[in-house]
């Protein structure tokens, strides 16, 4: 997927699949942090906040 793809998402509110290099895959929609510089992602099982540095990959 390239930048502009996941950018596009963020901002529609898409729902994504967000891979972390520590393994774990998140399905959800994706909200920007700014002031956190992190990732803030509501799914089903809760929501969950990120930062930046874990996230290997948008899939």
């Amino acid at each position: 997927m390239i930048k502009q793809d996941v950018q596009y998402a963020l901002l529609s509110n898409m729902w994504q699949r967000v891979h972390l290099i520590s393994g774990e895959t998140y399905t959800g929609l994706c909200k920007i942090d700014h002031s956190s510089d992190a990732l803030h992602i509501e799914t089903n099982k809760g929501n969950f906040t990120v930062p930046y540095w874990t996230i290997k990959r948008f899939i």
